[in-house]
């Protein structure tokens, strides 16, 4: 009985043998060397991408100021481009730089039925435009509605027009 467990044992270990010898056989040899080829000191240089052409809402002030901030009708936009007059500009401690657009450039303080807010923030930089000087913003619309302010910015400016 010894013996016949012995061969049983002999012929199942020479069984899985030849089963583990035909699938490493069966697997197919990597085109790949095994050593690593060398990189490129320099990565290739990526062709460069023209300037994404965003379209730009074109509201007044008074249609911006007019809408409620809590709903959002057909003429909001996330983009938008407004004009008007520069009656303040104001450099930030944190490098952002607020530009005071009115209707009239004459408007003394702001005031939240005529004037908006636009920030040139330090990853998109503008030219300060002249206070007293017709301008055009583009950017991003948000209401600003912090104690004690309550009015519509451009925030960030993506472009001015002078």
């Amino acid at each position: 009985m010894r013996k016949s467990v012995a061969y049983l044992f002999v012929v199942l270990l020479v069984f899985s043998m030849l089963w583990a010898v035909q699938t490493a056989a069966q697997k197919p040899v990597s085109s790949k060397s095994a050593i690593p080829a060398a990189k490129p000191a320099t990565p290739p240089a990526k062709p460069a991408e023209p300037p994404s052409k965003r379209a730009y809402v074109e509201l007044s002030i008074g249609e911006l100021i007019a809408e409620d901030a809590n709903r959002w009708t057909d003429k909001m936009a996330a983009h938008v481009s407004v004009g008007g007059f520069v009656t303040q500009v104001t450099k930030r401690d944190d490098g952002d730089t607020d530009i005071r657009i009115c209707e009239n450039p004459r408007v003394e303080g702001m005031d939240r039925a005529r004037c908006i807010i636009s920030k040139c923030i330090p990853k998109l930089p503008c030219d300060v435009p002249q206070v007293g000087k017709p301008i055009t913003v583009k950017g991003i619309t948000r209401y600003e509605a912090k104690v004690g302010t309550h009015w519509w910015e451009i925030n960030p400016v993506e472009q001015i027009e002078k």
